[in-house]
This record gives C-alpha cells, sequence and structure tokens, in this order.
C-alpha cells in the first residue's frame, strides 16, 4: 500500500512538471507581419517576415534575416547589456547600447490600461489569454495573447510587454512610423549553440549615435 501511494504521488508531481513547463534553454521562432503608411508600402518585400530567437540563462538572442541582410539582437538581463550586429554583403557593424540607448533604440509602451478578457485560444500549442492594452494618449486598443504555461526570458521583441502577465504569444507593438504583429510559431526546449551568443570577427564598432547619424546608403 505504502508503495503504491509513493506511485501516486510521483505520477502528480510528473503530470504538474509537464503542465508548467519551464526552462532556461531552448529558441523561439515569430512570424511578423507589418503595418506600413501608404508611402513606405513598397518597402515591405525588404522586412523580415521571420526572427529565431534562443534563450539561454540569462542571455537572448534574436535574428531576423530579409534578402541578404541580417540583424542579430543579444541581449543579457543580468548586466543589461545589448549588442546589436548588422549584416550585409557590403557591411558589418557592431553597436552596443547601454541601459539608457536601449531606452531609445526599442523604445517603451506608451502609458496605457491592460484589461483581461475571457477569450482563450491555444498559439503554438499553448493556452493563452487574451488582453486588450489601450494607450491612455490617443485610445488606441490593441490586443495581445500570454501564455503562462511556460516561463521564458524576454527578448527584443518582447521586453516592452509586461511580463507578470506570462510569456507573450502574440501581439501588436510599434516602432516609429510601423506596427508589427508579432506571432509565436514554434517553442523548442533543449540545448542551443554556444556558437550563437558570439560575435564573428571583421565587425567594424560604431556607437549608437554614429550609426543613428550614418548615410543610408553607407
Amino acid at each position: 500500500m505504502k508503495n503504491t501511494l509513493t506511485a501516486v504521488f510521483v505520477l502528480l508531481l510528473f503530470l504538474c512538471a509537464c503542465k508548467y513547463k519551464t526552462t532556461d534553454e531552448g529558441s523561439i521562432i515569430y512570424h511578423i507581419e507589418y503595418q506600413l503608411p501608404d508611402s513606405l508600402k513598397r518597402y515591405a518585400k525588404y522586412l523580415p517576415k521571420v526572427a529565431t530567437v534562443y534563450f539561454k540563462g540569462d542571455s537572448t538572442v534574436s535574428i531576423q534575416k530579409s534578402n541578404q541582410e541580417s540583424t542579430t539582437i543579444i541581449t543579457d538581463k543580468k548586466t543589461n547589456f545589448m549588442r546589436v550586429l548588422l549584416n550585409s554583403a557590403f557591411r558589418q557593424y557592431v553597436v552596443d547600447y547601454n541601459k539608457a540607448d536601449q531606452a531609445e533604440e526599442i523604445g517603451t509602451l506608451p502609458p496605457h490600461t491592460t484589461t483581461k478578457q475571457k477569450d482563450i485560444k491555444t498559439i503554438a500549442g499553448y493556452q493563452a489569454a487574451k488582453y486588450i492594452l489601450q494607450d491612455k494618449l490617443s485610445g488606441e486598443t490593441t490586443e495581445a495573447w500570454f501564455t503562462k504555461d511556460i516561463s521564458i526570458l524576454p527578448n527584443s521583441l518582447t521586453m516592452v510587454l509586461d511580463s507578470t502577465l506570462g510569456v507573450p504569444l502574440a501581439f501588436t507593438i510599434s516602432q516609429n512610423v510601423m506596427k508589427m504583429k508579432v506571432t509565436v510559431q514554434q517553442v523548442k526546449f533543449g540545448p542551443v549553440p554556444a556558437a550563437v551568443f558570439s560575435t564573428p570577427k571583421g565587425y567594424k564598432l560604431l556607437t549608437p549615435q554614429q550609426l543613428r547619424e550614418m548615410p543610408v546608403q553607407n
């Protein structure tokens, strides 16, 4: 009888662990759609439609590729580190951002209210709850879907969102004159190659200010 009770207890612990899956290493694939003003819609074909994020411990790497160009963003939550790698057939730049620079580069959500809805749906295999985010200044609303079935470190795409609501699986964010609708396609847990966190040789170091002042053709 004692052995039976022990076996049942172990089984319950296993089932609980499966329901709330938490790990500090793996990858996420995001699908990205863009809302652009009419004057910029012709550039839509050059924008990356997929982002791959790797996470391990306190670090994340976000990789977005379009045609022959790619942007990689490396972050470390513990040290407030952020490095951006810009790579194309003609240029390779590395830019490091301190905490103040990060706020200017990534931005923050405007003052807003967050209201949880009753809607529930499954995204990438996880149950997600719907929230309405309303801008207090403009009154504009967007929706976001969060899950608490897993625990994953925020990355460069999600760090502006409220992590206490869970892991964002679908959301819309604004960047300058465009909006990005981001949806998680896949989450995988497992070992991440150490090389994804490294900076290849041959990249030219720029400051954030130098990058902002650089002519577009460079």
